[in-house]
């Protein structure tokens, strides 16, 4: 698409574990409009999993890919840029290494977008494209985004979340699985199912069954998904019946993921990833029992391309981020008995304090830390009254708090 006059133009470059993506947008009437879009298959996971290192030749070629694309940028007036990569680069032994060469090299800073922070963006797409969803504005919904690091869950009622969780699944986890199952066993789908089951044993005690009747997942995949399911996008959602994803699942699981891709007509690319995805979903919808399942686009570049080019976006996202935060924090304080009626005062008095001594602390952004202290500050006393404080602390550790990182909590 050609540039128009006026809008703002920002980059982003993606490092991804199979391919190194440049989107070049710009605003155009309050929405993206994608002006070139550049992809190069560069296969960095399988080498940073055989060596746990990003080598010299690697390193180089990657320069020259990243070169390529500023010069790309450069053509358009790219006034904004952000060059990223995943947690499956953290894991390099010399990321310091790399960072540097990129800088040196090239001229471009790498950030790392931690999975945290990814599945914080996917749950914000959802939640947009879900508000205008007419239903039952009562209803709960189970957000769910298969991450590089873990199986993201979030129960969602109304504007906020209420409780979130990670579970230790990941498509890498699934494909082993797959693979480790003698390729003479026939009794490929019960092996399968017990072992999802098993991944996602956490379900019920974690209370995201309760009164959830859809399930909800943000997928880059979303048209192939759809297409196998047989069921049309339209509002940037698809719509599932239940049934119909469950015995998708079922049928893939006698599949290894290269038949799956001939069957349904998927690339290479697509085929290990969409594999391992559906049978996730298929098995959330078995063990939450619901009846429909809601399939949305989701897209970390989209995400960080829509912050960078619209100015309301990151004030909307940090603002469901910190409601959410707070909403997860009272559902775990009621969990863990806290009286919710003193710790909501204390919450509301030191706010007011907060405000009334702003001139103490003008560049700092440090109210939620506050607000949560006093939501969770009685959090241990259910555990152990004598060392109530020293319970409480470690709790709010292990919770998983919307926005929250684990040196931050």
């Amino acid at each position: 698409m050609p540039k128009k006059k006026g809008g703002k133009v920002c980059a982003g470059i993606e490092i991804g574990s199979d391919m190194v993506t440049m989107q070049i947008a710009q605003n155009h009437g309050g929405t993206v409009a994608v002006l070139d879009q550049l992809e190069c298959f560069f296969d960095l996971e399988k080498e940073i999993a055989s060596s746990g290192r990003v080598s010299q030749a690697s390193m180089q070629e990657l320069c020259r890919i990243l070169l390529g694309f500023k010069q790309e940028m450069e053509s358009f007036g790219v006034e904004q840029y952000r060059l990223f990569s995943t947690d499956f680069l953290r894991g390099a032994e010399n990321l310091s290494f790399i960072v540097s060469q990129l800088m040196g090299r090239t001229g471009l800073t790498l950030e790392i977008v931690s999975d945290e922070e990814e599945k914080g963006l996917l749950y914000w797409q959802m939640q947009k494209t879900m508000a205008s969803f007419d239903r039952d504005k009562g209803d709960k919904y189970l957000y769910a985004v298969v991450g590089n690091e873990s199986l993201g869950l979030a129960l969602q009622s109304g504007k906020r979340q209420r409780l979130r969780q990670n579970l230790s699944l990941t498509q890498f986890d699934v494909l082993q699985m797959r693979e480790e199952i003698a390729a003479g066993t026939e009794e490929v789908a019960p092996v399968m199912n017990e072992y999802l089951e098993n991944a996602l044993d956490g379900l019920e005690p974690n209370g995201f069954c309760k009164s959830v009747k859809t399930l909800v997942f943000a997928d880059s995949e979303l048209e192939a998904i759809s297409q196998m399911c047989g069921v049309k996008i339209e509002d940037h959602r698809c719509i599932i019946p239940a049934e119909k994803l469950v015995a998708l699942g079922q049928q893939l699981m006698e599949m290894v993921p290269e038949t799956a891709g001939k069957v349904y007509g998927l690339s290479i690319k697509q085929e290990r990833s969409v594999y391992a995805s559906v049978l996730i979903y298929q098995k959330l919808a078995e063990l939450t029992g619901v009846s429909v399942v809601i399939g949305v686009y989701g897209s970390l570049m989209g995400s960080l391309m829509e912050q960078m080019l619209l100015k309301p976006e990151r004030k909307e996202y940090d603002e469901y981020m910190t409601e959410s935060a707070l909403g997860c924090a009272r559902t775990l304080a009621k969990r863990y008995g806290c009286a919710m009626e003193h710790a909501e005062k204390v919450t509301d008095f030191a706010e007011k304090l907060y405000v009334k001594t702003r001139r103490l602390h003008p560049e700092s952004d440090d109210l939620i830390y506050l607000k949560l202290a006093c939501l969770l500050h009685n959090v241990g006393y259910f555990s152990d009254i004598e060392y109530h404080a020293r319970c409480s602390a470690s709790l709010i550790v292990t919770f998983n708090i919307p926005g929250m990182t684990t040196p931050e909590r």
